[in-house]
């Protein structure tokens, strides 16, 4: 008998693990001393968009890892952000807002396919949200 509740429990966690952290972004107050700083440190290459102040980070990690990114500050201080991939980032957002939490940055699409949106957690810790798409 154990082992079939065992084979259920192992079954349901197998269909569905959570979501997934997709990338993280570094703000700073000086992104190219951000920039060189990380490449020095961690040997990331750097993709710079001049245009828009932000740098695509590749950690080369053999896709073991997640890419990311360094921007300038959105707010007084510097912070880092993970992004979470979710099915559906209003309801998530909400979820967040039941239990606390804070919209700091709505559901906005900031590219021809990418949806994002910032809560802050009950401590203040800002996560980001994306649709994957």
């Amino acid at each position: 008998m154990q082992t079939n509740v065992r084979s259920i429990a192992q079954e349901r966690k197998e269909a569905y693990m959570g979501d997934q952290v997709t990338n993280f972004e570094i703000n700073s107050a000086d992104p190219p001393k951000a920039r060189r700083f990380y490449t020095s440190v961690f040997g990331w290459k750097m993709n710079e968009v001049p245009q828009t102040g932000y740098t695509f980070v590749d950690t080369d990690a053999g896709g073991k890892g997640i890419g990311g990114g360094i921007g300038p500050l959105r707010g007084p201080k510097a912070l880092v952000t993970f992004y979470v991939v979710v099915r559906d980032l209003n309801a998530t957002l909400k979820k967040a807002t039941d239990g606390g939490g804070k919209v700091v940055f709505p559901a906005t699409k900031v590219g021809p396919t990418t949806t994002i949106a910032l809560f802050s957690d009950l401590d203040g810790n800002v996560i980001g949200l994306t649709d994957g798409k």
